[in-house]
């Protein structure tokens, strides 16, 4: 049913935004290594989540979010950065991107 499923989808949104959440420290890390300081960032979410190898605790999760300045004022880009627990018990990065979006670009927060 329709009810069962937005019930099923909120609670897979509950927990990607709860990952969002406990990620959000080396986010905020990564954040500071690449430019220079702590960036504001909205429209957080989990776009992949693989384990590897199957059966174990070890995954590669993949954030997106959208970063800008003051009162969400430009630049704004999409930053794209995959986490792994698999070489340390921390999350540490595997993988960072950046797009710089044009004011038209910008997507709205889902």
């Amino acid at each position: 049913s329709d009810q069962a499923k937005s019930v099923i989808e909120n609670d897979i949104q509950l927990r990607d935004d709860v990952i969002f959440i406990m990620l959000y420290p080396f986010i905020d890390k990564e954040l500071m290594k690449q430019y220079g300081e702590s960036k504001q960032i909205e429209c957080g979410k989990i776009i992949k989540i693989e384990r590897l190898p199957v059966g174990t605790y070890l995954f590669n999760v993949t954030v997106q979010a959208i970063m800008f300045e003051g009162a969400h004022s430009p630049p704004n880009d999409l930053v794209t950065i995959t986490f792994s627990n698999e070489k340390t018990l921390d999350w540490h990065v595997i993988d960072f991107k950046r797009i710089r979006l044009k004011s038209n670009e910008i997507p709205r927060c889902d």
